[in-house]
Parts: C-alpha cells; sequence; structure tokens
C-alpha cells in the first residue's frame, strides 16, 4: 500500500505541474457552461426577435375566396409581424398546365424588380391595383398596401418574397375548401419568414373554420366521443428526477472521460514516450502497485474534474441558466438530499471508466495513438448507457450486470425514488468486479519484461507481444462494425442479394485475410489451411458434434423463452416464425440460407482463422469468451445476443477440443437445421406436406438429451489427431 500511495502522489506532483493542461481539462470546462447556456438563450432571443421584426413582402391573389375567408387570413397574417401587401392578378398562372411554365410565371412575380429594373412577367402575371379596385383588400383591417410612402426608395426596387395564391374549391357554398398555394424562393431569408407567417396564418383559419362548420353542420364534432385530460400526478420532485435520469449519467461519463483521459493519456503514453515509464518499471516493485496508483491519479482527476463541472451545472440551473422552467427543473421541483445521495451508484462506473481508460493507454504506445483510442471508448460507453433513455426498460438482473448499462438505469431509479437496496447493491458488485478484471489486465500490460521486450525484430517476438492475439481481436471487431454497416445494409435494401453478399463474399473474404495477415515468427512459413483450422478431424468427433445439436436446439429455444421475459420482444413479433420473415421462399433456400451457408462460412471465420490466432497467445477461456462476444454481436439482434454468444463459445470449445474448424462446422449445419425446420413447422401458411408436425414435439426428440451424452463422451474420452 505504500508502494501505491507514493506511485499516486508522484503522478499527481506530475499532473499538477502540467498547470496549463490542468486548467484546460478541469477548470475550463466549467467555466464554459455559463457561457454556453447564456449565449444559447441570447442567440435565440436574437433570432427569434430579428425574425419577429422583419418585414416581408407579399404577393396575394385572394379573388377566388369568400370575404370572410379573406379576412380572417388577413387578420392572422397581421399578428404575425411587418408585412407589405401587394394584389396581383394570378389568373395567367392557374390557366397554365405545364408545372415548368407555372414556375417560370411565379418566379416571374417574384423577380419583379431587380436593382430598379422591371422584369417582364408573363401577361396577366403581375399588375398592381389599388385597394379600390380589389374589393378583397381591406387596408384598414390587414397588412399595408405597399406605396412609396410606407417602404421607400426600397419597395421599388424589390420583389415580393412570397406569392400567394388561393382558391375555393367544391359546389356547396358552406362546404367548400380554400386551397393555397405559395411560391417563395427558399434562398431567400425574407422568403422564406413570409413563407412561415403565411402558412401558419392559413393553418389557423382552416383551424378555426372547421369547428365552426362542424358546430353549423352537425350541431358540434362528433369525434369528440372521449375528450381524455391528463393529469400528472407526480410530484415537482419526482418529475425533476425524471428528467435528471435521462441526464445525468450521459453528463457524468462524458465530463469523466474528458479529464480521466487527459490524465490517463500523461501518466501512460505519454512517460511511455518521455522514457520515465521504463525507468520506473526496472524498480524493484510489483507492476500491479505501480497500475494501482497510476489508476488511482487518473481517477482522482477524473472525479476533481467531474465535481467541479458538475458544480457549474448546479449553479448554471440555480441561477436559471439553463433554462430550467421549461424543462422542469425550476426551484420548486429541486430534488430532496436523499435523492441527490443517488448520484453516488455512478461511482462503480466511474472506477470501471478510468480502469478502461488506464487500460487503453497503458496498450498505447504512443501519445497520438492513445488519443486516437479515447473516442472510440467514447462511443461503447454511450451506447449501454443510452439504455436509460427508454422508459420501458427497467433495472433487471440482467441490466444491472452489463457494464455503464445498469448504473445509468440504477441512477435514474435513484432519483426516481424507486431504485431498491438490492439492486443497488447488485450493481454496485457486478462494476466493481469488471474494474478489478481491467486493473489485472493493466497490471500485466505494465510487466517490465513485456514493456522493455521491445526492440528486437517483431516477428520473432510476436508470441512473447501477443501479436496474434491483438491482430485477431482488431479483425474481430472490423468484421462486426463491416457487418453492421455494409453487409447488414445491404441485407435491409435486398435480403436475398445481402445473403448471398455476406455468406459467399463477404465472410469468406474476412476469413482470408485474417488467416493470411496473421503475425508470423521469424522463419514461419505461411500456410493458409492451418491458419484456418481446416485440418482433418478424428471421424468420432465429427459424429459426437452432430449428436449435440438436437439437445442444443431445444436448449437455445428454452433459453429464447426465457430470454424474453426479461427483454420482451416487440408486439407482434413472435421470436420463432417472424424470425424467417423477409428471407427466399421455399424451405431448401431457407436450410441453404440459414443453415448450410453460416455454418461453413462462420465457422471458417470465427472458429477458423479467428480462432486460430486468439489461442497462440491466449488461454483457452480468454478464447471462448471472445469467441461468444464476437458471434453474438454478428447477429445484429439484441434478442438473439445470449443464444448466439453461447452457441459461440461451445462451438469455440469444440475447435479447441478437436483441433479442426469442421466439427464445429458439422454442429453448426445441424443445429440451424434444426431450428429452421421447428420454426418452419410452426409456420401455418408456409407448412409443408411432410413436416406437419412440430420438430420439437415430435417423439425422437426425446431421445436428444441421450444422444447429447453420448456426443460428449464420445468428444471427451477419443483424443484428437495429432497436429501436421
Amino acid at each position: 500500500m505504500r508502494i501505491v500511495l507514493r506511485v499516486l502522489r508522484a503522478e499527481l506532483l506530475q499532473l499538477a505541474r502540467d498547470k496549463r493542461a490542468l486548467f484546460s481539462a478541469i477548470v475550463l470546462p466549467a467555466l464554459l457552461y455559463p457561457l454556453f447556456f447564456w449565449g444559447s438563450q441570447k442567440l435565440e432571443d436574437v433570432g427569434e426577435k430579428t425574425m419577429a421584426e422583419r418585414s416581408v413582402t407579399i404577393a396575394m391573389d385572394l379573388s377566388g375566396l369568400d370575404e370572410d375567408t379573406r379576412s380572417a387570413f388577413n387578420e392572422e397574417l397581421v399578428t404575425r409581424g411587418d408585412a407589405t401587401i401587394r394584389t396581383v392578378d394570378a389568373s395567367a398562372i392557374l390557366s397554365l398546365e405545364d408545372e415548368e411554365e407555372q414556375r417560370l410565371a411565379a418566379l416571374a412575380i417574384i423577380e419583379a424588380k431587380v436593382n430598379g429594373e422591371e422584369a417582364a412577367p408573363p401577361e396577366g402575371a403581375f399588375s398592381e391595383a389599388s385597394p379600390e379596385a380589389n374589393p378583397e383588400m381591406d387596408p384598414g383591417a390587414g397588412p399595408k398596401e405597399d406605396s412609396a410612402e410606407d417602404k421607400g426608395e426600397e419597395a421599388k426596387d424589390s420583389g415580393p418574397d412570397l406569392l400567394v395564391i388561393a382558391r375555393s374549391m367544391g359546389e356547396v357554398p358552406n362546404q367548400r375548401r380554400a386551397e393555397f398555394e405559395f411560391w417563395y424562393d427558399v434562398k431567400s431569408d425574407d422568403g422564406r419568414e413570409a413563407l412561415s407567417r403565411a402558412r401558419d396564418s392559413a393553418r389557423a383559419v382552416e383551424s378555426l373554420q372547421v369547428v365552426e362548420r362542424r358546430r353549423d353542420l352537425l350541431g358540434g364534432d362528433p369525434a369528440l366521443a372521449l375528450d381524455p385530460q391528463p393529469t400528472d400526478l407526480a410530484s415537482a420532485e419526482d418529475a425533476s428526477g425524471a428528467i435528471l435520469g435521462r441526464l445525468l449519467p450521459f453528463i457524468v461519463l462524458l465530463v469523466l472521460i474528458s479529464g480521466g483521459a487527459y490524465a490517463a493519456l500523461a501518466v501512460f503514453a505519454g512517460e511511455r514516450e518521455a522514457g520515465t515509464l521504463e525507468t520506473l518499471l526496472v524498480q524493484p516493485v510489483p507492476e500491479r502497485s505501480i497500475a494501482a496508483g497510476k489508476f488511482l491519479a487518473v481517477f482522482t482527476a477524473g472525479m476533481a474534474t467531474l465535481l467541479v463541472n458538475l458544480a457549474s451545472l448546479a449553479g448554471c440551473v440555480a441561477f436559471g441558466l439553463a433554462g430550467s422552467e421549461t424543462n422542469g427543473l425550476d426551484s420548486g421541483g429541486g430534488l430532496s438530499f436523499t435523492r441527490l445521495l443517488a448520484v453516488g451508484i455512478e461511482l462503480p462506473a466511474c472506477l470501471l471508466l478510468c480502469a478502461v481508460l488506464c487500460l487503453i493507454c497503458g496498450r498505447a504506445r504512443t501519445f497520438r495513438e492513445g488519443q486516437l483510442l479515447v473516442f472510440p471508448v467514447t462511443l461503447l460507453v454511450m451506447v449501454p448507457t443510452a439504455i436509460v433513455l427508454r422508459p420501458e426498460v427497467s433495472l433487471t438482473v440482467m441490466w444491472a450486470l452489463i457494464p455503464f448499462a445498469g448504473t445509468a438505469l440504477a441512477l435514474r431509479d435513484g432519483l426516481e425514488g424507486d431504485l431498491s437496496l438490492a439492486m443497488a447493491a447488485l450493481v454496485t458488485a457486478s462494476h466493481l468486479g469488471y474494474t478489478w478484471i481491467a486493473l489485472t489486465q493493466l497490471g500485466r500490460v505494465l510487466d517490465a519484461e513485456k514493456i522493455l521486450g521491445g526492440g528486437g525484430d517483431a516477428k520473432s517476438e510476436g508470441h512473447l507481444r501477443q501479436a496474434s492475439g491483438r491482430h485477431a481481436m482488431r479483425w474481430g471487431f472490423a468484421v462486426v462494425m463491416a457487418m453492421y454497416l455494409v453487409a447488414g445494409s445491404i441485407q435491409r435494401w435486398n435480403m436475398t442479394a445481402g445473403l448471398w453478399f455476406t455468406f459467399w463474399v463477404f465472410l469468406p473474404l474476412f476469413a482470408l485475410g485474417v488467416a493470411w495477415l496473421r503475425p508470423r515468427a521469424k522463419g514461419e512459413p505461411r500456410r493458409l489451411l492451418p491458419a484456418l483450422g481446416l485440418r482433418m478431424p478424428h471421424p468420432l468427433h465429427v459424429l459426437g458434434a452432430l449428436l449435440l445439436a438436437p439437445a442444443l436446439a431445444k436448449g437455445a429455444q428454452h433459453l429464447f423463452h426465457w430470454q424474453t421475459k426479461l427483454i420482451p420482444l416487440p408486439q407482434g413479433m413472435d421470436g420463432s416464425v417472424d424470425a424467417l420473415a423477409g428471407f427466399p421462399e421455399g424451405l431448401f433456400w431457407l436450410v441453404f440460407f440459414l443453415s448450410v451457408s453460416p455454418g461453413i462460412f462462420e465457422e471458417l471465420l470465427f472458429r477458423g482463422s479467428l480462432l486460430e490466432s486468439m489461442k497462440r497467445d491466449w488461454k483457452w477461456p480468454k478464447v471462448v469468451l471472445w469467441q461468444g462476444l464476437y458471434f453474438g454481436l454478428i447477429h445484429l439482434s439484441i434478442y438473439r445476443l445470449a443464444p448466439t454468444a453461447i452457441l459461440g463459445a461451445l462451438l469455440a470449445g469444440l475447435a479447441l477440443r478437436t483441433r479442426s474448424v469442421i466439427p464445429a462446422m458439422a454442429l453448426h449445419m445441424t443445429y440451424n437445421a434444426t431450428v429452421v425446420m421447428g420454426a418452419r413447422s410452426q409456420d401455418q401458411e408456409n407448412q409443408d406436406e411432410w413436416l406437419t408436425t412440430r420438430v420439437f414435439d415430435a417423439d425422437w426428440f426425446a431421445y436428444a438429451p441421450w444422444a447429447a451424452i453420448l456426443g460428449v463422451g464420445l468428444l471427451i474420452a477419443v483424443r484428437p489427431l495429432p497436429k501436421d
């Protein structure tokens, strides 16, 4: 412990010496919050005031409307700001049938006068008229008429910003509908403002006329059989807690990343570049003590940043700079001290985030590389935290075990006054466990032999540096992201084309790329087939894998039903039948695309090239864990994450035991075929004559557990063939 405190003191003093970076990372953001909120409000006020005071010119032909509608429209237009009206005769535009000719005629009116030179609109398209010549205009009640006295010389040299043409449609006088056409130039600010005012005026007139006509014709609105009047029974404190519960988890983690990343980069990547890290590691002290001291320094810097920024935000809310009256955080809705203590549930997430930052920056070879890794960490942290924005999701045991999602939901429940002590304890224990795992890995990263072992030939030291394992991790992440962005997009556009591309182009190319580019020791030949896991397995291992498939399919069905209790499916979605929606018709194509193709190419990538790279540097538990994680993520569905992750882990264990990817292919194809036929047998609309009995309810399925026991026995008892 004394070594940890000494390292902590030294790192804090080192961070404090760089006063400029310390000020920029911790103090400056807190000072900018009041300026940001005040400036945002001022800009919004100035923008609204400027647009409200803007004077616009509108050319209107309302001759097709009745007098009441014209008057109502003009009155509404007057209330929305200063507007100068020009009356026009737009009958020529209405008489044109070609849309392009109509556009040119309307454009001629909009550009009627430019720099004092009057344009020549089509004959009859524009004609100024006095109020006497235009009975629809009432200068005493409507907007002011354009004149040199009102607008000066500027009015003579500028055309209207908007052209409004209105006419009545229908034969029955009391049921005629007014149709408005608005012609404007989207590049003009005045044109967009005039359009907004005129459109709002027309909608207001429509709302009034709808109520009046329903009352006159029907004696009221028959659709208003029910008049719901919602009343929020939540107290002001509960309302404020609900709002803060959706915002505070993001604020806490983002601010902590700002201060923690600055410190983590300085104490790891910065010291590695400066050479001081190697000097520290040659001392006769445990690397875990060094890792703990540096972690505490990063955590201290992150918490200092968080506390200063939260204090600044609280001050902005208290003084009304954050728009608290509009978002429910007014002074009357302040949270009690007991509710505010719920913020402490974020402390385990803060510890975990600082440990992750230390681990990422500890692996970075340069300061610049560490900076580039901070942004992906931010995204990975924000994604699970976003679950707090879904009001239908409640804190359960499963969510409590998910990093950052559990603390976000716990904080939301705590601020709303609904957090139980048992769930708070589970969230805290799980996140502290993840933190311990991260710190354990950090101690291994700081192993002096690994840090000081550089400088030799990279290929010959590839195994020592775990280059093959890191190679597999990077490629696995790239596969998942490419599946989301590329293959998933093609499948959404065209399912059949997407399946052909995914299984017969996307996965094979990645499998070959991972195997071909795998790091090799000096003098090691490049052998593609072993790098893909394509070795001859023992025949009894293939048989054992086939015997496991029915029991695994039945187990996956039970697991899926249990999972729906924790993560309910969207309304109307059936996990078995609807999973086949969008796939090519016919059982043959279902089996081909959902059994044969994934059984070959998913295994070639995951249990082939990726697993072969992982097992060179990692132990079995780590290989199985990462295989399950990547395999679950690749299927692009949270509802299939648990079953597919478990299946991926089992297939990885099978490939490791048999030293070949071929038994995993056999198990994968048989398992998928069983699941597909089971789902097909429940689909009444696409029933096959020979598949009338539900697969999972068939008599022979009762022997599946015994077959699985025999399969496991073969896999354990029969030794794999020796390596070639």
